[in-house]
């Protein structure tokens, strides 16, 4: 099969200029000069051959110049052939740059006969460097964007086999459509022809996903290579962790409640499911799993006076363990603390509010007036819930100023007289936070942030009977949501420790007082902003954690590596995450925080590409094609005999120049011996 282009077609217009020769042959005649002889017998019949040679050289000088104008004009349009030859010689083709990507996402980890799926990755990159040589370049790419920006340089093939072998999984891995941008955007640097993309995967749908986002910028051909066919793989893996304290647990007593769920068609039993607790196993349990189901396992929590909790629910499996296990923290504060809350506010508080406050706190909590409020009161306690405030004095915002920059805690709850209170206005747009108006349209909380603590534990079947009958339309861009409407209006949103609500809580803005949520929502606000000790957290790989603490530090990554930190007086994040697992905050050996990270659930589930997602990607874009495993070699490398012509082409302009230089020269030499003969 045949494929001829032209990289600068427009110029294929000047074609139009072979027209040229053919007009100035036509209009353009040479009139012969008239002689008179006495006897023209003998000088006809060599006029008659003179006529012949003459025309048949204005013949020639016509098609050797329309040749001249047609050969340099496809020269300069750069026509290219391409085709696909299946038995060649692989090390003998024209000059090739390509991008190969390997999969190494942690279902590449799979564990398939001796080897891993990665194993078999590195096999076929390896193939396709030995198909290449050294005249040709190569770029490899994982799904991991901090190896990509360290290694997004070209180099020849032979010097490949060393960085494939290298190649491990990853925590963080990106989505397949990310990566193909960044092959597209460096093979646009290269002013070479044949140009192809290598993707060698497990063909997992999961990182296929939003390819309709890029499939139109995609020029390249690129070539999806499996290394397995196997679509019924099983995994078993640990969805969630986390800590249920005494005072929410239906069980009445602490619990470490865990989701494990069986990725497979098979129902599989007796799957052992371990606790470990601060590097001990405290406790295991067997449980059975039916095909793609979902179960809850809870371990009974016992207070050994740690001063923090770390730890894991593991389950074993051995066909893909970078998902066995999902690590969680709790703060020791839980336990024995209690979270410490005034109320500043000149009105009654709803009694729903209010019992909440009662049972989180265990009736240790205090309202008071913004007048009564001291330096004994901001040194006693932590979170300042601000609920409705008629008046912001210049008292109150001093306090609220000393509140914030001593590392302490506030939530405001609104009412609707707010934008009548200029000084409370003026004090929140210095933070960058406006009021803009009361929307009154009933909605629904459809948005949970699962990113940070307070919000991590709910789901959205927790929030499906609130309704929000009235809220506030707020403007806080340095504010992330926590719980937001279906219009995408937050309901919730914090900075650091400011925490603002768009509703009041009385029954006439929403119902969200009256649910079983509230008291749950209450409950964790105040364990995070309540609380004077140091926070732990729960994250996804690749996302920057704060650091609070100031001075010196060191970081221990979940490898064991030790990186030192320093936090001057502006708070800093830090951003090597890639690992999943615990990291530990020290500053003078003393351990000051936890942070635990553990890789998208979503990577757990291995279903592969379906013929009909086949038939939708393609659908989006002609350059993706899926190969099979015992084939790929058949159809990679389609421009391995596509050649540019326009050297060859430039030769030839260069012959019918000569050619034409001789056909005018015997023309003129002709003219001259039949003046002589006249003579």
């Amino acid at each position: 099969m045949f494929n001829l282009s032209f990289l600068n077609s427009i110029l294929l217009l000047g074609l139009l200029a072979g027209i040229i020769p053919v007009l100035i042959h036509l209009f353009v005649k040479h009139q012969p000069k008239i002689v008179y002889f006495s006897s023209l017998r003998f000088l006809k019949e060599i006029q008659k051959n003179q006529a012949r040679i003459i025309k048949l050289r204005q013949i020639l000088l016509l098609i050797t110049r329309i040749l001249i104008i047609v050969c340099l004009i496809l020269a300069l349009s750069r026509p290219v052939l391409k085709t696909l030859l299946s038995s060649v010689n692989w090390r003998t083709h024209a000059t090739t740059v390509a991008v190969m990507i390997i999969d190494n996402s942690l279902s590449m980890n799979y564990l398939d006969g001796s080897g891993t799926l990665l194993d078999k990755a590195k096999e076929i990159a390896t193939e396709i460097t030995e198909m290449l040589n050294d005249n040709d370049k190569i770029m490899l790419l994982t799904l991991n964007n901090n190896y990509n920006s360290q290694n997004s340089y070209f180099s020849i093939p032979s010097k490949m086999k060393e960085k494939i072998n290298k190649i491990s999984i990853t925590d963080n891995s990106q989505l397949v459509k990310s990566v193909l941008l960044k092959a597209e955007m460096e093979l646009a640097h290269q002013d070479v022809i044949n140009k192809e993309i290598y993707f060698i995967t497990d063909d997992q749908k999961y990182s296929w996903e939003n390819i309709q986002e890029v499939s139109p910028q995609l020029q390249t051909d690129i070539f999806v290579i499996p290394v397995s066919q196997e679509k019924g793989k099983t995994n078993l893996t640990t969805v969630s962790a986390w800590f249920v304290p005494k005072l929410l647990s239906t069980a009445n007593r602490s619990e470490i409640i865990s989701d494990i769920k069986n990725y497979s068609e098979r129902k599989i039993n007796n799957v052992i499911v371990s606790l470990i607790l601060n590097n001990i196993t405290r406790e295991e349990k067997a449980i059975s799993l039916n095909p793609f189901q979902s179960k809850q396992v809870s371990f009974e929590f016992q207070d050994k006076g740690e001063k923090f909790y770390f730890g894991a629910v593991k389950v074993k499996d051995e066909m893909l363990p970078d998902d066995n296990s999902f690590y969680f923290n709790f703060p020791s504060r839980l336990i024995g603390k209690l979270p410490k809350i005034v109320v500043i506010s000149e009105y009654d508080i709803p009694f729903q509010f209010s019992t909440a406050l009662d049972i989180i706190t265990e009736n240790k909590w205090e309202r008071l007036t913004p007048e009564d409020i001291n330096d004994d009161i901001i040194t006693n306690y932590h979170l300042f819930v601000f609920y409705g405030l008629g008046e912001f004095s210049d008292k109150l915002e001093f306090f609220a100023n000393e509140i914030l920059q001593n590392d302490k805690s506030i939530f405001l709850i609104p009412g609707e007289e707010i934008l009548s209170n200029n000084n409370l206005k003026f004090w929140l747009d210095n933070k960058k936070v406006k009021f803009e108006s009361l929307i009154t349209q009933s909605s629904k909380i459809e948005f949970i942030n699962k990113l940070h603590p307070i919000s991590a534990i709910f789901s959205e079947a927790m929030f499906h009977r609130t309704r929000i009958d009235k809220m506030w339309d707020i403007i806080a861009p340095d504010f992330y949501s926590l719980l937001s409407s279906g219009n995408d209006d937050s309901i919730f949103l914090i900075s650091d420790r400011f925490l603002i609500s768009a509703i009041d809580f009385e029954d006439s803005w929403s119902n969200l007082i009256f649910q079983t949520a509230f008291p749950v929502l209450l409950y964790h606000i105040g364990e995070f902003l309540g609380g004077e000790e140091s926070r732990l957290y729960n994250y996804t790989t690749g996302i920057p954690f704060p650091i609070e603490t100031k001075g010196a530090l060191e970081c221990q990554l979940p490898n064991g590596e030790i990186i030192p930190i320093f936090i001057g007086k502006e708070m800093e994040t830090f951003t090597q995450t890639d690992q999943q697992g615990h990291y530990f905050l020290n500053k003078d050996d003393v351990l000051q925080t936890i942070y635990s990270f553990n890789v998208p659930r979503e990577e757990s589930d291995l279903t592969v590409v379906s013929e009909r997602d086949i038939k939708s990607i393609q659908s989006l874009t002609s350059k993706v094609h899926f190969l099979e495993p015992d084939n790929w070699k058949r159809y990679i490398l389609t421009s391995r005999y596509g050649y540019e012509f326009w050297k060859i082409l430039l030769w030839i302009v260069l012959a019918l120049l000569v050619t034409e230089m001789i056909l005018a020269y015997s023309g003129k030499k002709g003219d001259k011996g039949n003046k002589e003969i006249r003579k």
